[in-house]
């Protein structure tokens, strides 16, 4: 039922195993930054602009698009990371 892949070398050793590791993370790609200040700046000033009962100016609101749009474009980052090592974790780790 489960055998183990003949395809793959096999990591025994344990510098063997350090060294697939950081190739694995070398090649991997680049880990968005820290979203948090994005969204908490982006919600202050929409409830800002709610609170004040002003409109949010041409200015502002493209702004907030901007980061908005940094946002979507480092969740697909974190997406791409994650489809990223559940495949190496599958292909070097789990047995068929």
């Amino acid at each position: 039922m489960f055998k183990k892949k003949t395809n793959k070398k096999t990591y025994k050793s344990l510098s063997d195993r350090k060294k697939l590791v950081q190739r694995l993370k070398r090649l991997a790609p680049k880990i968005p930054d820290y979203t948090c200040p994005d969204i908490d700046f982006v919600i202050q000033r929409i409830e800002g602009s709610f609170e004040n009962k002003k409109y949010i100016s041409k200015a502002s609101c493209k702004v907030l698009i901007k980061k908005l749009e940094r946002l979507r474009s480092q969740n697909e980052n974190i997406r791409e990371l994650g489809r990223y090592w559940y495949g190496k974790f599958k292909d070097y780790f789990l047995f068929e």
